[in-house]
């Protein structure tokens, strides 16, 4: 069984990627984000007058994910429509969840090589002192922001099914998530509301945690992690119950699509 997820993991990574060469792949999972980090960083340089750009760079280095999580899982469903394999998913009897789950495994280890590389980035290019940080805390505070942000793309893909302007969603949830998760400035500094929706989104809190290996105080980096963790797994709770529900209608309405 294990082996069968790893497999489906390995076809759906191919089936997605195995138009593009190796350069390719690489400069758009990792050269891409990279220039997106820099630009975001020097924009909060000039703007706020600083030089100390640690917060900006953790954040982008987190949102890095994007490219992977967001718009790579969020396409899966309507990929799968076109590829004509949505009516074998719909309609076999097979657990769906493990299939669900496949689909995010290589995204999610990209998000991650892609966030490691946006953190030495921002050593090199914008002075970012590391060596006072406990890197073990910093390597599992990445790997648990990268499996939340992951199953908020497995949620968001199931919207593939119930809509046919995925990209539009896509991009408005990403400018979402540069808005909401304190990657551009302070959660602190939103309006109430604001607050509040921060801390439904992913990354919000392992961006929080990252911040605090940085300061004095590490005392929340703990709490901070397991409700990051928990944040994900309730994404991937819902999105297995919108497929469900979708799998539903489908089956009693004879079609694939909600919309």
């Amino acid at each position: 069984m294990i082996r069968r997820f790893f497999e489906q993991a390995q076809l759906y990574h191919k089936g997605r990627r195995a138009a593009f060469s190796g350069e390719e792949f690489a400069l758009m999972q990792v050269g891409y984000p990279l220039v997106t980090l820099i630009f975001y960083c020097l924009i909060a340089s000039y703007s706020f007058q600083t030089g100390n750009l640690t917060t900006w760079v953790i954040g982008n280095a987190f949102l890095l994910c994007t490219n992977a999580c967001i718009f790579g899982l969020g396409n899966v469903f309507r990929g799968e429509r076109y590829t004509g394999r949505l009516r074998s998913i719909i309609a076999s009897p097979s657990a769906k969840l493990p299939l669900i789950l496949a689909s995010g495994l290589y995204p999610a280890l990209f998000a991650v090589i892609a966030s490691v590389c946006g953190f030495l980035v921002g050593s090199l290019v914008f002075g970012v002192d590391f060596s006072g940080v406990n890197l073990g805390l910093a390597a599992l505070a990445i790997l648990c922001a990268m499996a939340s942000a992951t199953c908020f793309g497995l949620f968001l893909s199931v919207f593939g099914l119930m809509s046919d302007s995925m990209h539009l969603v896509l991009n408005v949830v990403s400018y979402l998530l540069m808005i909401f998760t304190g990657a551009e400035f302070p959660v602190s500094q939103l309006p109430l509301f604001g607050r509040v929706i921060a801390q439904l989104m992913p990354l919000t809190k392992a961006i929080a945690a990252m911040n605090s290996l940085f300061g004095p105080e590490q005392g929340t980096f703990w709490t901070l992690m397991l409700a990051e963790l928990a944040t994900g797994a309730v994404y991937a709770i819902l999105a297995r119950v919108l497929f469900g529900f979708a799998e539903r209608c489908a089956r009693r309405n004879g079609q694939f699509d909600l919309f």
